[in-house]
């Protein structure tokens, strides 16, 4: 039925219906095309959104230096969410209402970008996220969002068969409430199966004051494990507590649970920590050209995950306008598919070499930093590399990687 609905939205946008999108304001038709970015300066996903801004803008600048697409500037609006549905919603409608934006990418948090879909949807603007909640698809209503981190059930799912694959035969299971670990609990129960729970999951609030009950719920069976998919600052309170009433299981998160802001609070109490996440393909050309327009040494292991994706999601953008000779949000989102997705075209790792085999006439599929950026029909990135880590000494040491 998904599957129907989507071809319908994507029959929708090829019979060239973007006039039934009325923007609230008139963009000019000359001039810099707007494009907004809209990413997670601050809050849980602080320490991905400055990566992710950077990527937007040197891409754009890229893009400006030989002379912009279709023959236009590109000039970037950029907002912090804070990673709070609310600060989105207010930065969004100054990005569409104020700035005419076509398009506006980089949100992090699934509840920042269902909160922001909305607006979007109804102003006829493309959105680009990393976001994983299975309701994004669903609430996409008119195919204009594309995102480049897949659907959490399938980190559940990923996670659950690492450490399934480590023996482990009892497990504790509590989320932060929302949009993003809800599914994701559900793709870690289908892999280890409600035989091995030791008590009914649950989920707990951000920001509490204490979480010395639910930590307290959560071992009470002395599972061997527990899964705590969260996000670093809620997750950070939940490990101390975890620590400080002597648990000695297995941990097991996601890494964006986990990073240097992380390992600063806890120290050596880190280690044994098992966290996983889905990351860019390490060996591909667009990831070494990434590190190197970036400053980075190729140092074999995962860098900036979510910076990756910003340079991909401003790069499909800009060769969807240029392959759809327009900038309006349907027409772009049409094109989306044409430039990243599909057999037998000019395979592409960059902007610069995009624009050229498109001016020249030809198909192109863009492979990017953070991945191959093949769609579905409904907009959702097919697959991605996931990395399975253990922090010993205070490093993240690599135990498995999935290969999409």
């Amino acid at each position: 039925m998904t599957m129907i609905l989507s071809m319908t939205r994507r029959s929708l946008l090829a019979a060239g219906t973007a006039t039934l999108f009325t923007p609230a304001i008139l963009r000019a038709q000359d001039g810099a095309i707007a494009v907004g970015s809209l990413t997670p300066n601050t809050g849980g996903g602080g320490p991905f959104g400055p990566n992710i801004t950077a990527s937007h803008k040197r891409v754009a600048e890229a893009a400006n230096a030989s002379g912009g697409i279709l023959g236009r500037q590109i000039r970037i609006f950029q907002e912090n969410s804070e990673t709070n549905p609310e600060t989105a919603v207010r930065a969004a409608d100054k990005l569409i209402n104020i700035n005419g934006v076509n398009a506006i990418l980089g949100t992090w948090s699934s509840s920042v970008t269902l909160g922001v879909m909305p607006k979007c949807q109804a102003a006829g603007v493309l959105q680009m996220c990393t976001s994983s909640s299975s309701d994004i698809p669903v609430a996409d209503e008119k195919g204009l969002v594309f995102n480049f981190q897949p659907l959490s059930p399938i980190w559940g799912r990923a996670i659950g068969n690492l450490v399934k694959a480590r023996g482990i035969e009892s497990y504790g299971l509590m989320a932060l409430n929302n949009d993003f670990t809800r599914s994701m609990m559900d793709g870690f129960i289908e892999i280890v199966g409600t035989e091995t729970l030791v008590s009914e999951p649950f989920f707990y609030n951000a920001q509490q004051s204490s979480y010395r009950s639910e930590v307290t719920q959560l071992i009470a069976n002395n599972p061997q494990a527990v899964f705590v998919p969260s996000y670093v600052t809620d997750f950070t309170a939940v490990y101390k507590e975890l620590y400080r009433q002597g648990y000695e299981g297995t941990v097991i998160t996601t890494s964006l649970s986990t990073g240097t802001q992380f390992k600063d609070v806890v120290g050596d109490a880190a280690d044994g920590i098992v966290h996983g996440f889905p990351v860019p393909a390490i060996n591909s050309p667009a990831y070494k050209q990434y590190l190197g327009e970036v400053g980075l040494l190729d140092t074999g292991s995962v860098q900036h995950p979510f910076g990756t994706a910003g340079r991909d999601q401003m790069t499909t953008l800009l060769l969807a306008m240029e392959k759809a000779g327009a900038t309006d949000g349907p027409s772009v989102a049409e094109a989306v598919w044409d430039v990243t997705t599909g057999g037998g075209k000019t395979v592409v790792y960059n902007l610069a070499d995009g624009l050229a085999a498109l001016r020249a006439g030809q198909e192109i599929n863009y492979s990017g930093a953070s991945g191959s950026i093949e769609f579905d029909d409904e907009g959702m990135v097919l697959g991605r590399d996931f990395q399975l880590s253990e922090i010993r000494g205070g490093e993240d040491v690599v135990v498995e990687r999935l290969e999409f």
